[in-house]
């Protein structure tokens, strides 16, 4: 029998999905986007006990069965929170997570100090780390992202919510390119990146991440540090004299992440924790 009301649809899925390991507000986020209200908005309809529209329960059941099927949230209802934004996500493009929110927060801090700063965000991915950047400073940031499903989204995202920011479908050492955005040696106020750093035989335990997410998002190498190690003397080369290079990572990785940047010429390295406690973001000057 088909529940009736809201409140119904809601439980009813969410013991569905809490069979198959889904913990968590996912039946009423999609209760909402199935319906096309508010996460509070939901909860009074649910509380009144309101009936669901008939077109609204049928997309409801669809997408209850597709989250069932361990498909990940973000990519059925097409979008992901990240800051003060919704990104347009997808197949072809890494979901950006909460935690990367501290990186957009260590690049902040130092750009408050700067003058006219010039950004770059390398793997850009959904855009996620530059738009919030472009939106929250007055920094003008180029992104670059060599994937061509993820620069599709890339593309969505920045032209609706930060088209004056720079986007390159480019690999971040191609140095042409770079100039083309007015990327030069010497130039950079911060260069931020959020790279794959994944060991390749460290196969993620979480369905989403491990069938849903790109791999080239995911994997770099034995120790999951080849692009970073790659990374770290281009931003060297590209940061004017006291600009700031940052790197998502790891927990286990900040100590071989300070000792690279060290080796490329950076002082002041220091890993920073997030919300969670875990080692996630290492920054240095240089």
């Amino acid at each position: 029998m088909q529940p009736s009301s809201v409140s119904d649809a809601v439980r009813d899925a969410r013991a569905r999905l809490s069979a198959v390991g889904i913990e968590g507000p996912d039946a009423e986020l999609l209760a909402a986007w199935a319906s096309g209200s508010s996460f509070g908005e939901l909860r009074v309809e649910m509380a009144m006990g309101r009936a669901f529209e008939a077109d609204a329960l049928a997309r409801f059941a669809r997408a209850v069965a597709r989250r069932e099927s361990r498909e990940p949230l973000q990519h059925i209802t097409g979008t992901a929170p990240f800051r003060h934004v919704d990104l347009r996500v997808g197949p072809g493009v890494f979901t950006p997570r909460p935690e990367t929110e501290l990186l957009v927060d260590v690049a902040l801090r130092h750009l408050r100090r700067a003058e006219s700063p010039l950004v770059l965000d390398v793997g850009t991915g959904s855009g996620a780390v530059a738009i919030a950047i472009a939106r929250e400073s007055g920094a003008r940031v180029v992104a670059v992202e060599r994937s061509p499903a993820a620069y599709v989204w890339a593309r969505r995202n920045f032209d609706e919510l930060a088209p004056d920011a720079t986007l390159l479908h480019a690999d971040a050492r191609d140095l042409q390119a770079l100039a083309s955005a007015g990327v030069s040696p010497g130039s950079l106020a911060a260069f931020v990146s959020n790279p794959p750093y994944v060991p390749d035989a460290s196969v993620p335990l979480d369905h989403e991440v491990r069938h849903f997410d790109p791999h080239a998002a995911l994997y770099s190498g034995a120790d999951g540090l080849d692009l970073i190690r790659s990374l770290a003397p281009l931003a060297a080369d590209l940061l004017a004299p006291g600009g700031l290079v940052a790197f998502e990572h790891a927990e286990h990785q900040g100590e071989a992440i300070r000792e690279m940047l060290a080796d490329a010429g950076f002082t002041r390295a220091h890993t920073h924790a997030d919300l969670a406690g875990r080692d996630r973001v290492t920054a240095a000057i240089r």
